[in-house]
């Protein structure tokens, strides 16, 4: 009974306290960007975040990966030469294309070496030439620390590419706010890119270094021929062929003022920003419109899906449901359901799962995976405990989910849980950061930053059945996927087995669209090779990449 009394009263304390955001004001620039401030009075510094709609599940098969690299390249560290040309060392355009054009013959070199090993190689020549020529661009544009433009103002610049949007977060005391917006306004006008193939090269070496991911295989598996199910760890082959003057072109098209919401947030009122805004970011050209990228729909019952995989490390439990956009009337009813699951050690999946019974180690849950403003996936990880197996884990999450749907929820669980949603919500708009970004992404999915106030309203008028019904739409087989990562058989891969599963995951990615089936064909092949001499795992292995295009060998 006193919890009850304890939750009641904190849940009543929110909703009594819980601010609005009616101090949001909003104005439209005349070339089309967006603008949002939030007047904090007595702050000496702002948040300011850029949020460009259209993130990487808009890129096309052949630039997959160019937001990444435009989040790492073109943002966070700022040098002179990014952002004003006049600046840059004599040469640096002239090198840096120097580069690409070495790199391309690098590229095309090496496919050719592999078709033919016997065949004369200019290699050797070419690689020394690059290296020249890199050798001059890092004294060219390879300055300090200290020479960060907004490090030595005491400001810091963050950037992350999402699958809806690219956003950039920077914090500066105030008296810089017009040197800011002067800053972005000449990094979008001249996209200069110095660092793309030390970036490029960086990522890729990221990519093959991490190896399978499970939640890469979830998304794969339940979002199947969707960017948002897209790995970007299968298209190294085109990231490698991502060439510099490529990405800037793509950059121009993409980072376009009528795509942009500029996000202000610290002691500066909407009259004192808003003409260094117009003066700056309020001047830069509006490209032609171009064509819509087309995205493919995916129905929510594509009917229950299983993935197993042999991937190393200890076995784990991933589960996903596919779910309606951030503007579909359940979607806030399901984000409650998720808290009643998996927000925190009270939920129940960590309470009855971990703490009770000991079937697993942890809980992770995840909303909106990997993006909102698509359907995308409410996904559950678990890892078993000591003893435990997978069967016993997936069962024990299916009969909470069963219980979720059929069972009475309980007052004191379901106005904890409000209150929790609550008190998430308080601390997201007191936290500049966590305020700025919510807003942007809440654009970016959902085509209104108000979303976040409405759900906000709307939270506190749902009721346990309209939870319970969401959950029964939407958290049921049909749309499920699952995926049952286990140890690797016989212990690691030894360089063939591993160069045999590579081969094997490239051909099965040419003739099959189920990672179930590819996992299947990979398991069964590497069982099969085990089984051959080392002469014949080798013949094997070279007669299947003959199979493979020469940029995927």
């Amino acid at each position: 009974m006193r919890l009850l009394v304890s939750v009641l009263v904190s849940f009543l304390t929110l909703h009594a306290q819980t601010p609005r955001l009616a101090d949001v004001q909003e104005r439209r620039l005349a070339n089309g960007v967006r603008l949002l401030l939030v007047e904090r009075r007595g702050l000496s510094a702002f948040h300011a975040t850029l949020v460009f709609r259209g993130g990487w599940a808009e890129e096309p098969s052949a630039a997959a990966g160019a937001t990444e690299l435009l989040a790492r390249t073109l943002y966070g560290a700022t040098w002179p030469e990014d952002v004003e040309p006049s600046k840059a060392q004599p040469g640096l355009e002239a090198l840096l294309k120097q580069e690409e054009g070495l790199l391309e013959g690098l590229r095309l070199e090496r496919l050719q070496q592999r078709q033919d090993l016997a065949g004369p190689s200019s290699l050797p020549a070419l690689e020394s030439h690059l290296e020249s020529v890199q050798a001059r661009l890092r004294a060219l544009y390879s300055p300090s620390p200290l020479a960060d433009l907004y490090a030595a103002r005491g400001g810091r610049q963050t950037a992350e590419a999402t699958a809806d949007a690219l956003l950039t977060h920077t914090e500066l005391p105030q008296e810089s706010f017009e040197f800011w917006c002067h800053t972005e306004a000449q990094r979008l006008r001249s996209i200069q890119l110095s660092r793309f193939s030390q970036t490029r090269r960086n990522l890729i070496t990221e990519l093959r270094a991490q190896g399978p991911q499970g939640e890469a295989l979830l998304r794969g598996a339940a979002l199947p021929g969707h960017p948002y199910g897209r790995d970007l760890a299968d298209h190294i082959p085109s990231l490698e062929a991502l060439r510099w003057t490529d990405l800037r072109a793509l950059a121009r098209r993409t980072l376009r003022p009528d795509h942009l919401m500029v996000i202000v947030i610290g002691g500066l009122s909407l009259d004192s920003a808003l003409p260094a805004l117009e003066r700056h970011l309020g001047t830069l050209p509006t490209p032609p419109e171009g064509e819509e990228a087309l995205l493919p729909e995916i129905p929510a019952d594509l009917g229950d899906r299983r993935v197993q995989a042999a991937l190393g490390g200890s076995p784990s439990l991933l589960c996903g449901w596919r779910l309606p956009t951030r503007r579909h009337p359940q979607h806030l009813a399901l984000r409650l359901a998720a808290q009643l699951l998996g927000g925190g050690r009270t939920a129940r999946l960590e309470s009855r799962l971990v703490r009770q019974k000991g079937l697993a180690q942890h809980v992770d849950l995840r909303m909106d995976l990997p993006g909102g403003r698509l359907p995308g996936l409410l996904t559950v990880g678990l890892k078993p405990a000591e003893g435990h197996s997978l069967a016993e884990v997936e069962g024990a999450l299916h009969s909470e989910i069963l219980r979720l749907q059929q069972d009475l929820i309980p007052q004191d669980e379901w106005l904890r849980a409000i209150a929790q949603l609550e008190a998430d919500h308080v601390r997201m708009l007191d936290e500049p950061a966590a305020l700025a970004r919510a807003l942007g992404r809440t654009w970016a999915e959902g085509g209104d930053w108000r979303l976040l106030e409405a759900d906000a309203q709307r939270l506190r008028a749902l009721t346990p059945e309209a939870v319970q019904a969401a959950a029964r739409a939407w958290l049921k087989p049909s749309h499920r996927t699952t995926v049952l990562l286990e140890p690797l058989p016989g212990g690691p891969l030894n360089p063939h087995e591993a160069e045999m599963s590579r081969v094997l995951q490239a051909l099965a990615a040419l003739r099959l669209q189920d990672p179930a089936q590819r996992e299947r064909l990979v398991s069964e092949g590497l069982r099969q090779l085990r089984m051959l001499t080392p002469e014949e795992r080798l013949r094997t292995l070279k007669l299947l990449e003959t199979q493979l295009a020469p940029e995927k060998r």
